[in-house]
């Protein structure tokens, strides 16, 4: 059977073998874990080889992100329009927006292919640690309209909270995210068994709410959800025209032209 299976590897194109090498690899060890040599070992080929297909080792780590950065950033931004589009007024609840940012990455975390879990992990790790700031570009490049799209989510959802407030509530769920697709195995260790790493269905029953609540609180809303109605004030500045018009300035024509001109 492992003949086989190593047979069948071989047949891949050496490109594809040189990136799943070193996508999987990287994922175990982290960059500065990981040789050029260690990488043709696992794609069976010559050290030559890896080096005239993708140069230098940052750069192969930048073709490595790259590979299925966009698609990754492409499900966590289709999450969102799903939620916009099923929202009366096309702006998705603080928590829907919430749900639709941790299900884009946890659903990819939960499928069978190897390649997206080695993807997933080496995000993880290297966001926690980023010791070679270049070599992330494409995964910061890519991500860059996921950021700017969900602040302005937020933002429309609930004018009242801070910039401040937003920026680091969301980096903090994001940052639980990484962990969580990390599967350090931490959480199955402190919790005795109770809880598993690689649960994303309950991860995420239980993160929305929590951080749906720290939003609100953050917010000076009270607890989560509501338990008093908004004031004629509030209620102004969070009329559906107003938020949704805050939604469209945050990703228009004119905030595109605005980034391009910068």
């Amino acid at each position: 059977m492992k003949a086989r299976t190593s047979a069948k590897t071989e047949r891949r194109p050496t490109k594809l073998r040189i990136l799943d090498a070193s996508e999987r690899l990287f994922a175990e060890h982290g960059y500065e874990g990981v040789s050029l040599r260690d990488i043709a070992g696992a794609a069976k080929v010559e050290v030559a080889l890896v080096s005239y297909h993708f140069g230098p080792k940052q750069e192969l780590f930048q073709h490595v992100i790259a590979r299925r950065g966009e698609a990754h950033a492409a499900r966590v931004l289709a999450a969102l329009e799903r939620e916009v589009l099923a929202s009366p007024n096309g702006i998705p609840s603080v928590e829907r927006s919430i749900h639709a940012f941790c299900s884009g990455t946890f659903e990819l975390a939960k499928m069978r292919d190897t390649g997206w879990k080695n993807y997933l992990q080496l995000v993880a790790r290297s966001a926690m640690s980023p010791v070679n700031l270049p070599a992330m570009k494409p995964l910061n490049s890519a991500y860059g309209p996921v950021v700017r799209r969900y602040y302005a989510a937020f933002k429309a959802a609930m004018p009242s909270l801070q910039d401040a407030n937003m920026y680091t509530a969301f980096y903090w769920i994001q940052s639980i995210v990484q962990r969580m697709i990390a599967e350090t195995g931490i959480l199955d260790l402190q919790s005795h068994g109770l809880c598993r790493s690689g649960d994303y269905d309950e991860h995420l029953a239980r993160l929305v709410p929590f951080a749906t609540a720290g939003i609100y609180a953050l917010a000076g809303d009270g607890p989560w959800p509501p338990t008093k109605r908004p004031t004629a004030k509030r209620r102004a500045a969070t009329t559906p025209g107003r938020a949704k018009a805050a939604l469209k300035s945050a990703t228009g024509p004119r905030a595109r032209a605005k980034k391009r001109a910068s």
